[in-house]
């Protein structure tokens, strides 16, 4: 109610200050017009003409919409509209006067050819005025406008609305949609326009606009979010509109061009994406050599582009799959010089040698792992020996060939571990915080991720196969919560913690994690991506509750309580530090888990593990 009255009082306001400007503008009109002919104004003349020529801007304005429109968004597609209304008030006043006020006999029959610019050229000036003030440029004054063939409502904040529509005039095509429509969030602007283009209100209004739309068109309009980081429950709103009305949604895609794209998993989040300063990592990593393990993976191939983007001496690719390695050889062809691609297994102590020996690589970014938690429940073994063995083989090598900053990718499973994929990374972290504290000369550091959009056997990619397949989708449990984040903060943030390690005291080794917002319920976010796909949950596409699979957690945790998360300088990354109390002894029990799960001993595989982490209980498959 509060934003319908201030919308009125705005546009009343708006009626008076042309109406006070067409009675000044018709006044002088007259008064001069008699003293350039050396003659006396009749009595009330001119006040008369004014007062009318006044009233019939305000019925004129009201007919034609005129204060509809946000003088500080005016737009040239404002000015015809405009034009018209002070023709058609300048075309009354002296029909008002013929008819009602002695045949017009005393009105100077100039005086509307010379009211009317006079009052569009006053009116223009105040509207220039208000947009200097607010916006420090006059520029779509001058822009034309375009139209396509396609209808488009757009959905914004009245800033982000103005914003799409001045860059869209500036392109030859004039866009790809034609907008007939706005959606104003905040309710602030409803019943009037910007840019020539009428608010139609806000989410409450958007399915009667559809179906107006859709009758006047013979199709249905397009749905366009111009916010780019819009509020999580106003976002959700607008996909479960967009599926119900059976329209196509849309948003501006984030980067420099204002271009569409459809929304994304990523969209749904619930939090802006963190876009972290990379000064320091560039700095870290110029002119240094840089090896990847698990190159070809999902966070391994980004971290690989990203790296190479920040002029690195050499890079040096590591990964036990072929087609992997062949796919981010064809990615990071302009950067061949720099980088060397080897196709080799972590747990090759040999082969791993080979390679330090020949790069003696500076930094290293251990992204290899076996991370689905079903497969590695099954095969706890090959588990073990890739996240444990495996890392262990690449901390010695570091140690051994001089290597400045070790970094580990982890994740959040290895808080409380319940499965063994959480499991060893857990001992992985004990690892790199143990070789801190052995090799003083290594900076080391873990990162400990949640679930990365759309990475090789998460949760995204199934949901979209099983909805383009039309279901139905599994979800194992109605209120499990994982964090998330992209795959490009997730390799932001390796790169950052990497930066940041090294330049702290090399024997505090640390642990990095991003703030990722609240967790994500999986089940709102399957029905929010049935909702993108254009379907309605439990109408076109059913959702089935499999129950929690063995070592799956109801929730996820980024630290437990005996970790005191402290800043750093780089907003939103977080950090704890620590030290393994008897490196030595930690050192023995995995060298015993590594013997035992050589020699495919389960039981002392699981006796090393309950060791280890004396809270963890393996599974099943280790109590054959």
């Amino acid at each position: 109610m509060k934003s319908i009255r201030t919308t009125l009082l705005t546009r009343v306001l708006v009626s008076a200050w042309d109406a006070l400007c067409a009675y000044g503008v018709m006044w002088v009109t007259v008064t001069l017009r008699y003293i350039v002919d050396g003659k006396v104004a009749p009595d009330q003349i001119a006040e008369k003409s004014a007062s009318i020529f006044a009233l019939m801007c305000i019925c004129v304005w009201f007919v034609l919409k005129i204060s509809r429109a946000v003088w500080r968004y005016t737009s040239r597609d404002d000015l015809t509209p405009l034009a018209r209304a002070v023709l058609l008030a300048s075309l009354i006043t002296p029909l008002i006067l013929f008819i009602g006020f002695d045949r017009a006999e005393n009105f100077p029959r100039s005086a509307p050819f010379i009211a009317g610019p006079a009052l569009f050229a006053v009116a223009l000036l105040s509207r220039a005025v208000v947009m200097l003030a607010y916006n420090r440029n006059l520029g779509s004054l001058f822009r034309r406008s375009y139209q396509s063939r396609r209808a488009a409502i757009l959905v914004g904040r009245s800033d982000r609305l103005h914003d799409y529509l001045r860059e869209k005039t500036r392109t030859p095509q004039g866009g790809s949609f034609y907008v007939s429509g706005l959606i104003e969030t905040s309710g602030e602007f409803s019943g009037r326009s910007i840019r020539g283009v009428p608010v139609m209100g806000t989410y409450k209004d958007i399915p009667k606009e559809i179906e107006i739309a859709r009758k006047r068109n013979n199709s249905a309009p397009n749905l366009v979010l111009v916010d780019k980081f819009p509020e999580k429950s106003q976002l959700n709103k607008l996909v479960k509109i967009a599926a119900q009305a059976g329209v196509p949604l849309t948003r501006l895609e984030r980067g420099p061009r204002e271009s569409l794209t459809p929304l994304e998993a990523a969209d749904l989040i619930g939090r802006e994406e963190r876009k972290l300063d990379d000064s320091p990592v560039r700095q870290f990593i110029e002119n240094k050599t840089v090896l990847i393990t698990g190159a070809g993976g999902t966070i391994g191939s980004e971290l690989s582009k990203q790296v190479a983007s920040h002029n690195p001496a050499r890079l040096i690719l590591v990964d036990n799959g072929e087609y992997n390695l062949y796919r981010i050889d064809q990615d990071l062809r302009e950067h061949k010089e720099i980088f060397t691609a080897y196709l080799g297994d972590i747990t090759n102590s040999d082969h791993m040698e080979e390679i330090f020996e020949a790069e003696r690589p500076d930094i290293v970014l251990h992204a290899a792992a076996l991370k689905h938690v079903p497969l590695s429940e099954t095969n706890p073994i090959e588990a073990v020996s890739t996240n444990v063995e495996g890392t262990k083989n690449i901390i010695n090598m570091a140690t051994k060939y001089g290597t400045d900053s070790f970094t580990l990718v982890s994740t959040d499973k290895a808080v409380k571990p319940s499965n063994i994929m959480g499991a060893t990374k857990r001992i992985a972290e004990m690892m790199t915080l143990s070789a801190a504290t052995q090799s003083p000369a290594l900076s080391a550091c873990a990162v400990r991720f949640g679930n990365v959009l759309d990475s090789t056997g998460s949760v995204v990619p199934l949901f979209e196969k099983q909805i383009n397949q039309g279901g139905p989708v599994t979800v194992t449990h109605r209120d499990a919560t994982r964090f998330f984040m992209t795959v490009e903060e997730a390799a932001a943030l390796v790169l950052q913690a990497s930066a940041l390690s090294s330049i702290q005291r090399k024997e505090m080794a640390a642990v990095y994690v991003l703030d990722m917002g609240e967790p994500v319920n999986i089940a709102k976010l399957a029905r929010q991506l049935i909702r993108l796909r254009g379907y309605v949950p439990d109408r076109d596409i059913l959702i089935e509750y499999t129950g929690l699979r063995q070592g799956e957690k109801l929730t996820e945790e980024l630290t437990n309580i005996r970790e005191n998360l402290a800043s750093t300088y780089v907003d939103g990354v977080q950090r704890f530090t620590g030290t393994i109390v008897d490196p030595s002894s930690v050192e023995r029990r995995i060298a015993r888990l590594i013997k035992a799960t050589r020699a495919r001993d389960k039981a002392a595989i699981r006796d090393a593990l309950h060791r280890l982490i004396p809270e963890y209980k393996p599974n099943g498959n280790l109590t054959d």
